[in-house]
């Protein structure tokens, strides 16, 4: 009887165990390198920034509602110069040692030191110093007015100064071993797979009903869609064509997904290239482009097109009627008509050349394992060689593929711009010169003009000023063109609820469900294991 009960209680206790941990995709750019500083990009890198590291505010992605974090309070100076942080108290990093302001001013005074781990761009936007006023306070300094830096401020990843300041250059460092505040511990690492285990230091633990996360590795989508379709999975992050009958038709009560509007995907042009200066040869290469076609061939329909200003819906007033006889579509013939106007003649293969003999053939960057968009790329290949340009796909490491942005060393990329929570921040992360290819601005816009209308947004509250600028914006959108705007990717998500349920849906649209920053932390907190 006894052999009989041990059994029984072994037996619950193991799937308890089973129910507690989650599966999710991180990322389907092949094995993964045991690299968890947050101030990098890709990879295991994602989990690092919101299980693992923390920002003292989380920033909704979906409803704009900034929610407290590892701080509690903010206060503005009344001449908009000061910004005063409370932090909370109680907060310990994962090692048991307390969090402080010390920990505060140290990350900032770090991402200032060494400018590669200043993501967000936070001390060139006017940011003068830190300093702390006590223990569980921070004040923030301004050199001029910004209505605006509170955003990146708060999405800093706060780091512990006493792992962090004995380091001889932290833009090398890879924490394999990180210390943080979050939910999360590195647990079991492969280059395959690997674990996160539950933080017991963390300062909300009540709120964490998932023990154990499990990340495994993906070469592609075909291999990760496989293993959500054999419940291996919880959480997907995939793109998944014809989803409805190949996902949701085989157990439509315990699958779903929501594919709610995520960032613009543009095509960049390397601006530091001579051949895309000229604003008519970047013209002209956007007249041979269908959007439509884009979103119907290459994403299966599960996108969105965007307008050539990409102001969303949401914020459709602030769309400028005026110029909208300058909104542009396919236009074969006007496209090679401009590239002969230009001086380029076209060849027997129908593909045009300059003065000296030199095809206009250019590589076409897009991540390794992305199918979705390595299918955008061959379809806007195809139409780009309608109108005489030949352009050849590179599927790259996801990694390299960002180094190879920041490093200049490309000559077009498929990439996408951060929107942010209305279209100011979103023209500032796409066209405002300090984030030029180390930021979003991935072809390295840069115009004094644009520069100074960006600043309005900073520098007033007024909403008719910042009206007339971002009208200004749009104009140079459509006039310019430094960037091609194709269409809104999906924020790609699928769950199950064999395991867990709580997840955000159409229905319960709480969080946007991305895996890159904060979002995921807030997520995991709703979630709960199925009694």
């Amino acid at each position: 009887m006894k052999k009989i009960l041990l059994f029984v209680v072994i037996s619950v206790l193991s799937v308890v165990s089973l129910a507690s941990t989650l599966s999710m995709i991180m990322d389907v750019t092949g094995p993964f390198s045991r690299n968890f500083n947050p101030f990098f990009s890709g990879g295991s890198n994602f989990s690092a920034r919101g299980f693992i590291y923390e920002t003292l505010f989380y920033i909704n992605g979906y409803t704009g509602e900034i929610v407290p974090w590892l701080a509690t309070n903010y206060e503005w100076s009344d001449d908009y110069l000061e910004l005063e942080v409370t932090l909370r108290e109680n907060v310990k990093w994962s090692d048991g040692k307390n969090f402080n302001a010390d920990d505060v001013v140290f990350t900032f005074n770090m991402i200032k030191a060494y400018p590669a781990l200043d993501i967000g761009g936070v001390w060139q936007k006017g940011l003068k110093e830190v300093t702390k006023v006590d223990d569980q306070h921070v004040k923030f300094v301004l050199s001029q007015v910004d209505t605006l830096i509170y955003t990146d401020i708060f999405n800093v990843y706060i780091v512990p100064q006493h792992i962090w300041s004995t380091l001889n250059d932290p833009t090398t460092y890879t924490a394999e071993n990180p210390i943080g505040t979050g939910a999360y511990l590195i647990g079991r690492f492969t280059s395959q797979v690997y674990t996160l285990e539950k933080n017991p230091n963390y300062w909300q633990e009540e709120k964490v009903k998932v023990s154990t996360i499990r990340i495994p590795a993906f070469t592609g989508n075909d291999a990760a869609q496989l293993a959500l379709m054999n419940k291996e999975i919880d959480w997907g992050t995939l793109f998944f064509p014809n989803i409805e009958n190949i996902f949701i038709k085989a157990d439509p009560e315990e699958r779903g997904y929501w594919l709610p509007e995520g960032n613009p995907v543009l095509l960049f042009f390397n601006l530091d290239d001579e051949r895309f200066k000229d604003e008519n040869f970047r013209k002209a290469i956007a007249l041979g482009i269908d959007n439509e076609q884009l979103v119907q061939l290459g994403m299966s329909n599960l996108a969105t097109v965007s307008n050539p200003v990409l102001i969303k819906g949401g914020f459709s007033e602030l769309i400028n009627e005026n110029l909208k006889h300058l909104w542009y579509t396919k236009d074969t013939e006007k496209a090679k008509k401009m590239l002969s106007d230009l001086g380029y003649s076209i060849g027997r293969d129908g593909i045009f050349s300059d003065a000296r003999g030199n095809k206009l053939s250019f590589e076409l960057i897009v991540p390794a394992g992305w199918t979705d968009w390595i299918a955008v790329s061959q379809v806007l290949s195809s139409q780009l060689k309608q109108i005489g340009i030949d352009v050849v796909v590179s599927q790259v490491d996801f990694g390299l593929y960002l180094e190879r942005i920041r490093n200049k060393d490309f000559e077009l990329a498929l990439s996408w711009v951060n929107y942010g929570i209305n279209p100011y921040f979103f023209y500032e992360r796409w066209l405002h010169s300090t984030n030029a290819y180390s930021g979003d601005n991935r072809g390295g816009w840069i115009s004094l003009t644009t520069d100074s209308l960006l600043e309005i947004f900073r520098n007033t509250s007024d909403e008719k000023e910042r009206e007339l600028a971002i009208s200004s914006l749009q104009l140079i959108a459509l006039q310019e063109f430094p960037s091609i705007p194709l269409f809104y990717n999906p924020t790609w998500f699928e769950y199950t609820t064999y395991n867990f349920e709580g997840w955000p849906n159409e229905e319960n649209p709480y969080a946007l469900p991305t895996i890159t920053g904060m979002d995921k932390a807030y997520i995991i907190m709703n979630l709960e294991p199925v009694k």
